[in-house]
């Protein structure tokens, strides 16, 4: 894959929560660079991608931050 991100769930859970919320983050601004870049029938669907992303970032960050303060 371009800039040298891939994913592989196994991988990705044995990350700590910063890397992984790190991880989602790049992937999102990937799927955004890729959405700037794509014509009309595909711009929609990067920019979702992109979001996912974005929103799996935060949820990833908000459920760490509670585990972390239990």
């Amino acid at each position: 894959m371009a800039n040298n991100l891939s994913f592989d769930a196994t991988a990705f859970l044995v990350l700590s929560v910063k890397e992984r919320v790190e991880l989602c983050k790049r992937m999102a601004e990937r799927a955004q660079e890729l959405a700037d870049t794509a014509g009309p029938t595909n711009r929609a669907s990067y920019l979702d991608i992109a979001k996912g992303w974005r929103q799996l970032a935060a949820e990833i960050e908000r459920v760490g931050s509670v585990e972390t303060s239990e």
